[in-house]
């Protein structure tokens, strides 16, 4: 992290589209190839929190042949972690250097960390959700999916609202000046 944190603003720069960039075609080829799945099912798994629902989704993914494709698909997430959560780290740290103001620079750096403590409990999330979709869904198992998820989701939500925060400043800023 202290590398990304002194690197020059025009690498920064670069990263920052060039990760956005793959991000946004992962996210694109990863939506194209698991049809008939959709994101917000997988989503729904993740959440599910109680065992019966989990079970009711296995069931109906079953049921419409969607089961492999939701393996699949959690399979694929575990590189869109490393892309999401370096391009996130990136973004912290360009748009906290772009706001100009020493403490939203420092918040950056610590919402990297906050970003990797978000990919391990994806990754968790994961393990759980592979291990309730290839063998027996237990209520541990899901609600373990559950708390990685709510944890992931809150911590990447943080830093979205952390760029939006610095990018406000930087136009007050760009209107002060």
């Amino acid at each position: 992290m202290k590398q990304l944190s002194f690197a020059s603003p025009t690498n920064l720069q670069r990263w920052f589209w060039v990760l956005l960039a793959i991000n946004c075609l992962f996210i694109i080829a990863s939506k194209w190839y698991m049809q008939p799945l959709a994101t917000d099912e997988i989503v729904r798994f993740e959440l599910a929190k109680e065992l019966s629902i989990a079970e009711r989704i296995i069931l109906e993914w079953e049921t419409y042949g969607k089961l492999n494709h939701a393996i699949i698909g959690i399979y694929i997430d575990f590189l869109f972690i490393v892309l999401y959560t370096t391009g996130l780290s990136v973004a912290c740290i360009y748009f906290g250097r772009l706001s100009g103001h020493e403490i939203l620079m420092r918040t950056g750096k610590f919402v990297t960390y906050l970003l990797i403590i978000a990919g391990i409990c994806d990754v968790i999330e994961n393990i759980a959700m592979l291990k309730s979709l290839q063998g027996t869904p237990t209520r541990w198992s899901v609600l373990l999916a559950y708390d990685m998820a709510t944890t992931k989701f809150s911590m990447v939500i943080l830093s979205v609202l952390y760029i939006a925060i610095c990018l406000v400043f930087r136009l007050l800023r760009k209107v002060v000046l």
